[in-house]
């Protein structure tokens, strides 16, 4: 358990909450305000083709990295626990919860985005079970990075398509129950305040993350803040987005990148307030 969870702390538990909304309002509100007051267009990745692959192998070497620096925190618990704690920390960063209930929010049905979200939490099962070994076998950096890309391969390739068949029962079912978006952009509070509350999914995640993180010291990084800040981006893939994908949307690559930088800029700023936090935190306590 991350220290600033320790139950003597609990009664800092106003301020966390306080941290933790300024930091979904002031890193979510980039999005919104690109999206909705500057009008700058959704990111349309319709076209991207086998481009699309490279995301999950980026969060998949962000997985091995969140496995590895909070290695030295999740030592206490049994391997079980160790396994299903990155797991819900890996979904949570990437807001697996809140992507299926704002679907839900946006066409008023909630059963069918939940069939996303159940082999989604699958494949994360098996990607983390793999990111575990991986940490335990493999002590070369360079060497953990190449494992990541492939682990996250073989989810995508093989293990993907059997859980989907094997579940397919409960998630064709659900699937089917689909209902179209009745609330279109630009939205309005009935959308905004429940994406902004349940934005908190992730912010509490990365959170912990933080706290529980452990980087070695670094004379080009004292305080962690440019690796904690790559994790993020690797983790939630947005690096790849704004990397790989931005120049091949839209009618040119300026366009494109501004299209996705406003999922960049979120999280770097995501990113970057957490780390401050953890900062501000750690020297009070």
């Amino acid at each position: 358990m991350p220290s600033f969870l320790a139950p003597h702390r609990l009664t800092r538990l106003p301020l966390l909450i306080a941290i933790t909304a300024a930091i979904v309002c002031a890193s979510l509100s980039i999005h919104v305000v690109m999206l909705q007051v500057l009008g700058i267009p959704y990111p349309d990745t319709s076209k991207l083709g086998v481009w699309l692959r490279l995301y999950p192998l980026v969060q998949a070497v962000g997985l091995v990295g969140l496995a590895s620096v909070t290695a030295p925190a999740m030592r206490r618990f049994p391997l079980l626990v160790r396994w299903l704690l990155l797991t819900l920390l890996f979904t949570a960063m990437n807001g697996g919860v809140r992507n299926a209930l704002m679907a839900g929010v946006v066409t008023e049905g909630y059963v069918a985005p939940l069939a996303g979200l159940i082999q989604g939490l699958a494949g994360n099962l098996v990607l983390a079970a793999l990111a575990l070994v991986v940490v335990a076998l493999v002590r070369n950096v360079a060497l953990r990075i190449v494992a990541g890309a492939a682990i996250g391969w073989a989810v995508l390739t093989q293990v993907s398509p059997i859980l989907g068949a094997a579940l397919a029962p409960l998630t064709g079912w659900m699937a089917a129950q689909a209902r179209p978006e009745v609330h279109l952009p630009p939205y309005g509070p009935d959308v905004l305040v429940p994406s902004y509350v349940l934005f908190a999914e992730t912010v509490i995640a990365c959170l912990i993350a933080r706290f529980a993180a452990t980087f070695r010291d670094a004379a080009w990084d004292p305080r962690g803040l440019i690796r904690y800040v790559l994790l993020v981006l690797s983790v939630r893939g947005t690096i790849v987005m704004m990397g790989v994908w931005s120049p091949m949307i839209g009618p040119n690559p300026a366009a494109g990148m501004l299209s996705m930088s406003q999922f960049f800029l979120q999280d770097l700023a995501l990113a970057v307030l957490v780390q401050l936090a953890f900062t501000r935190l750690s020297a009070r306590h």
